[in-house]
């Protein structure tokens, strides 16, 4: 088993009986899962905020993490998100991620690498409740709660192996000092910056 954060809570399978199939699975693997199958698996649940209730804590900083189970394959977590909350941009290279909406309706925001070396948003999906989405590898995405204040998102989802490491992208960079001065001036002669 993996060591886990003093946050993390490893329970047992009993606990969530709609999970049972799932977590079986799971429990079976001896090396990282098929994105596929996750994504089968996660597609043929009937799950809502009462089955992983002891799992559904929010943060009060950003989205929570709860963990429902883990070992060194894979690692299972209920996300909590309140309005506004989002990750970083990233990618899970090196790991099978897949996850399903159980309550809310999440936004997720793809990105493709561009010849500079930037990143480029190529779309946008609501995900609604049953919504599956499975990552790729190289798959750099944002996953956010866009809803109303007051409207909260529970995704379910699965990293295998669990995700120690991945890279984040930055889509804007803050002005520098130069090109926020060239601006005010340009401003003030009364052209309009581009």
């Amino acid at each position: 088993m993996t060591s886990l954060s003093p946050n993390a809570i490893t329970r047992c399978p009993g606990e969530y009986p709609k999970l049972g199939a799932l977590i079986s699975y799971l429990d079976g693997l001896t090396s990282r899962a098929d994105l596929d199958t996750l994504a089968s698996l996660l597609s043929r649940l009937d799950v809502g905020r009462g089955d992983i209730a002891p799992a559904c804590i929010f943060g009060t900083k950003g989205y929570r993490r709860n963990t429902i189970r883990a070992t060194e394959w894979y690692e299972l977590l209920a996300l909590c998100w309140h309005s506004s909350d989002r990750t970083p941009i990233h990618d899970h290279r090196g790991v099978s991620c897949a996850f399903r909406v159980v309550e809310g309706t999440g936004t997720e925001i793809r990105f493709r690498n561009t010849p500079s070396g930037l990143i480029c948003p190529t779309v946008s999906v609501e995900m609604p409740p049953g919504y599956v989405c499975a990552a790729n590898d190289a798959d750099i995405h944002e996953v956010a709660n866009m809803q109303a204040p007051g409207k909260d998102l529970i995704t379910l989802h699965i990293y295998s192996p669990p995700i120690r490491h991945m890279t984040t992208y930055d889509f804007a960079c803050p002005v520098t000092e130069e090109s926020r001065a060239s601006y005010v001036k340009t401003a003030e002669a009364g052209e309009i910056p581009c």
